[in-house]
């Protein structure tokens, strides 16, 4: 809240959980950012750039995709003067085509923007961009005075300038009690079911699990999955889809994480921030950032991806050595707690309010 009590009225754009997708990603996040700022005293008035549905045609998809944008930007010109400032939380792929018209908007609105990237791909997307789409970026959007990235590498890609922030995806998991795990026997796949998150190599590293040791996936079934993989496996199951509220009782019941995905640009998996909070350890593929959140042999094991064999020797190194997974279960409890959203979002509304100050001192009358 403000000094005098009042909200801070932001108007935040991004993403919510719609009927019809596939539960993950950004709209986790930005369902959770918008949780977390009105537990800080903010007023948040959404414009929810969703989708209605997933499973369209190519050309549908298109056609619905512009429509969401027409009807976006009506919403943020008719509300953006009754905010205090604007938190735009978008995808990199459609940084290009929504932010610089955001910009523009608040420009004229007078209203601070600040922007909130999920995924990992704006340092490769910008450097497709040609000269005037990147001069557009660099006079426009990338000068906005809060840019939140979610990774180390995605400041270092853009040299740390002085306006953008780190922000990781976050997680305050409330784990079921747990007894301290002495060995693994049951592993856990939970993701969305596309075929280079590594589900083949995972049931094929799992087929040779010993007795009484088992493989459980959980996820949406993507366009590209093949459950026939499953047929006649002797050591994994598929469960279905898990509401989120249920992600903490079943990872907590389960030994060990398995998340070799190779999948373009992952950056921090919020199932690997959940696993950790749960004192669960993780063996993922090395890929992308995430060997910024997962420490190789502190908190989970690192294997090359689409390797079915290094990640077999993985688990057979855990089954064998009790010892490094009672260490990993501590590193991983430990390094989950760095993941608490908590600390991240008090910083994120301190930002935000000292952005609404300072514009307040520009626009006020006889400022310069």
């Amino acid at each position: 809240m403000t000094a005098d009590g009042k909200k801070t009225r932001v108007l935040a754009i991004g993403p919510l959980p719609t009927a019809g997708h596939a539960i993950g990603g950004s709209r986790t996040l930005f369902a959770e950012t918008v949780r977390q700022l009105e537990l800080r005293g903010f007023d948040a008035d959404i414009v929810n750039t969703s989708r209605p549905r997933s499973g369209l045609s190519p050309w549908r998809m298109r056609l619905a995709g512009l429509a969401v944008l027409a009807r976006s930007m009506w919403s943020v010109l008719k509300r953006v003067r009754r905010a205090q400032l604007v938190f735009l939380n978008m995808s990199c792929y459609s940084a290009i085509g929504v932010a610089p018209a955001v910009w523009f908007i608040c420009k004229a609105a007078r209203r601070p923007l600040a922007l909130r990237f999920f995924g990992g791909t704006l340092p490769e997307l910008y450097r497709g961009y040609g000269r005037a789409a990147r001069r557009l970026a660099d006079r426009t959007f990338l000068r906005c005075p809060l840019v939140y990235m979610e990774t180390h590498y995605l400041l270092r890609a853009f040299g740390n300038p002085i306006n953008f922030r780190r922000l990781p995806n976050t997680r305050d998991i409330a784990a079921p009690p747990r007894a301290p795990r002495a060995e693994v026997r049951k592993l856990v796949f939970a993701a969305q079911l596309w075929m280079d998150k590594g589900l083949a190599e995972a049931l094929e590293a799992c087929r040779a699990l010993p007795e009484g040791c088992r493989l459980n996936v959980f996820g949406p079934v993507m366009r590209d999955t093949d459950l026939s993989l499953f047929a006649g496996h002797p050591r994994a199951a598929y469960g279905g889809v898990l509401e989120p509220g249920e992600m903490p009782r079943v990872l907590s019941e389960h030994d060990l994480l398995l998340f070799p995905s190779y999948r373009r640009h992952e950056t921090y998996p919020g199932i690997i921030v959940e696993a950790s909070q749960c004192g669960v350890p993780v063996i993922a593929a090395k890929w992308g950032d995430v060997p910024e959140i997962v420490r190789h042999e502190r908190d989970g094991l690192l294997v090359e991806p689409r390797s079915a064999a290094e990640l077999q020797a993985a688990i057979e190194r855990l089954l064998d050595d009790p010892a490094l997974y009672r260490r990993l279960c501590a590193g991983a409890r430990e390094r989950g707690e760095r993941f608490r959203s908590a600390v991240w979002y008090d910083r994120v509304a301190q930002d935000l309010r000292g952005l609404c100050v300072l514009s307040a001192q520009d626009t006020a009358p006889g400022a310069r």
